[in-house]
């Protein structure tokens, strides 16, 4: 497996409550967008827990989405899975949960629009040029 960090791993968007960022591994294009939903954790954020995550829920809550254009090998998604985790990893974890979800998707800019809506956000390709003056978009 052959990731190159310094041309493979493109941050796209910065904002306070989401991030976005491109990444190729094995040829394979994907986007990896992590969201800050501030609020705590539900059961509702584990889907394939049966009895949901019962009193481990936190005070916050983080979802990595992980958006692919085919599909992913185990060890891919294992990369994948490692990489939105090192991402995540400054936040404290004591108090927040991180959800890892992943999607097989054809148009990553409706996913990213998508999100960046729920947030209140202008979509991606609206947002003017002088918000890409600064290390935040916000």
């Amino acid at each position: 497996m052959n990731i190159d960090f310094l041309s493979q791993l493109q941050r796209i968007v910065r904002l306070k409550d989401l991030e976005a960022w491109d990444i190729k591994i094995n040829d394979k294009e994907c986007r990896i967008i992590i969201v800050d939903e501030h609020r705590p954790s539900t059961n509702e954020d584990f889907p394939w827990l049966d009895n949901g995550i019962g009193e481990d829920k936190r005070e916050n809550h983080i979802t990595a989405h992980v958006y692919s254009l085919g599909d992913l090998d185990e060890i891919e998604e294992k990369m994948l899975y490692h990489i939105a985790e090192h991402l995540t990893d400054h936040v404290a974890l004591a108090h927040c949960n991180v959800t890892v979800l992943f999607n097989k998707r054809n148009d990553y800019e409706n996913a990213l629009n998508s999100l960046l809506k729920d947030k209140g956000y202008q979509e991606f390709n609206s947002m003017p040029l002088n918000k890409f003056f600064n290390f935040s978009q916000d």
